[in-house]
């Protein structure tokens, strides 16, 4: 939002006319601008005056932007120029149209276990391809990764080091501020700091993610920083019982104490993490009444393969499988892109013989197609709020969902073209359609067992 009180506002910098301010940081405010004769776009950040008028500040500044600027990365945010305007020092970056993970965690506490992958698999990218580098980032936290789409990007490069280099002490001006969640033990102690300073940062941030809190939550700053040194993390499934036992090991693996028994990159500590999310199956957000996966709970789970968990849980007395009914497992259903008449017809010509489940307006059809595991995926080539082909690439070629059968609803004319095709749809349905077409459709795809009787 404009500050109509911002002196900056309308004026111009190094070539850049400020426009809004749009974020403030420990180390100046950001504001949108334009570039005067690029047209173009861009990020900038203003130093704060008294950091800018510290002895050697400026030196600093001038060669962590250059470091910035050399890192070229998809998750990384670009830096288009750095330097001093009369007494301002400033710094010119590309302008990511979204909110900061901070932001959004705050609206929505915590993130959809996918997508807290997702995003952190992209930081970790990003962190990976600056250690290649020799670089070390030490200020990974929530308010440093723009969200934009789907797309995440880490920002800030402002406290980066060389690999190998200490930490200077922790009372310098801007070095933690609202960063001490995140601050792996080494960096707190002035030790040497490497790669694996910022793997733990991302199991911070990984945790913050899941769980929509950080790891050691504290009253205040002395306590957090002994918890960093000394204490055991929390386990993730304490928190969020209907996440995967498996997590914890992840979790606690990242936040070890000592950083040779941590995953030695942040690509290790997401993949490990994937893995075990992967083979989970579809993850509720609720212990109550989950249903159990086909292949089993855990060995010291002592429950029936696939069925159902009462709302209540268990009695005391269940601690056998031993003639219990199992029932069987509805065909589940999802779908993307739908409009109203084509949601009713479908509840119509299922009713109760198949789960369905609608992704929201914007939702991002692959994530919620990993968490929920559908049998099917009924997709509507023509939405708006979503690019169809592409969904379906991603469908087909992600590990978890291209199994899944696709049935893509076109409209008429559309059935017979090449490009509808090669979508490479399981099964086409043309608009208008009955739900006795649908049905025959469905028959097809996954049984008599999954179409209203």
């Amino acid at each position: 939002m404009a500050d109509t009180a911002d002196q900056r506002l309308g004026t111009e910098i190094a070539g850049y006319r400020i426009e809004e301010r749009i974020g403030r940081g420990g180390m100046g405010v950001v504001y949108r601008a334009q570039h005067m004769n690029l047209r173009r776009r861009a990020a900038i950040k203003i130093i704060a005056p008294e950091l800018a008028d510290a002895r050697g500040f400026r030196t600093r500044f001038i060669r962590e932007a250059r470091i910035s600027a050399a890192l070229q990365h998809p998750n990384i945010v670009t830096v288009y120029d750095a330097g001093q305007s009369g007494e301002t020092l400033y710094i010119a970056m590309q302008f990511i149209r979204g909110a900061d993970l901070a932001a959004v965690l705050a609206a929505e506490t915590r993130l959809r276990p996918y997508r807290a992958i997702d995003v952190c698999r992209q930081v970790g990218s990003a962190l990976d391809a600056a250690h290649a580098m020799g670089l070390i980032h030490r200020d990974v936290k929530p308010g440093n990764v723009l969200l934009e789409g789907r797309r995440a990007y880490l920002t800030d490069f402002g406290l980066t080091k060389r690999t190998g280099s200490t930490k200077e002490a922790l009372t310098q001006a801007g070095e933690l501020v609202g960063t001490i969640h995140y601050v792996a033990p080494e960096q707190i102690e002035g030790a040497q700091v490497d790669a694996r300073t910022d793997v733990y940062s991302l199991a911070c941030l990984l945790f913050h993610c899941l769980v929509g809190e950080v790891p050691f939550a504290r009253d205040n700053d002395v306590a957090v920083i002994y918890a960093h040194l000394s204490e055991t993390p929390p386990k993730v499934t304490d928190l969020r019982p209907e996440l995967p036992a498996g997590l914890d090991a992840v979790i606690a693996k990242g936040l070890d104490k000592s950083p040779d028994r941590r995953f030695q990159s942040c690509g290790d500590l997401m993949s490990a993490a994937r893995v075990v999310i992967d083979a989970a199956g579809p993850l509720a957000d609720t212990v109550p009444g989950r249903g159990v996966p086909l292949g089993g709970d855990a060995p010291d789970v002592a429950t029936a393969v696939g069925r159902r968990v009462p709302g209540a849980g268990d009695g005391e007395s269940v601690g056998t499988v031993t003639g219990m009914e199992v029932p069987e497992r509805r065909a589940r259903m999802l779908l993307a892109g739908v409009d109203g008449s084509t949601r009713a017809l479908v509840h119509i010509a299922v009713g109760d013989a198949c789960e369905i489940e609608e992704a929201p307006d914007g939702e991002h059809v692959l994530e919620l197609a990993r968490e929920r595991r559908p049998d099917l995926v009924l997709l509507d080539w023509n939405a708006a709020a979503l690019a169809a082909r592409d969904v379906l690439e991603e469908l087909r070629a992600d590990a978890v969902t291209r199994e899944a059968k696709v049935l893509l609803v076109v409209k008429d004319k559309q059935s017979r073209t090449r490009e509808v095709a090669r979508a490479g749809a399981d099964e086409t349905l043309a608009t208008p359609f009955s739900p006795l077409q649908l049905q025959v459709k469905l028959r097809k795809l996954l049984g008599a067992d999954a179409v209203a009787r």
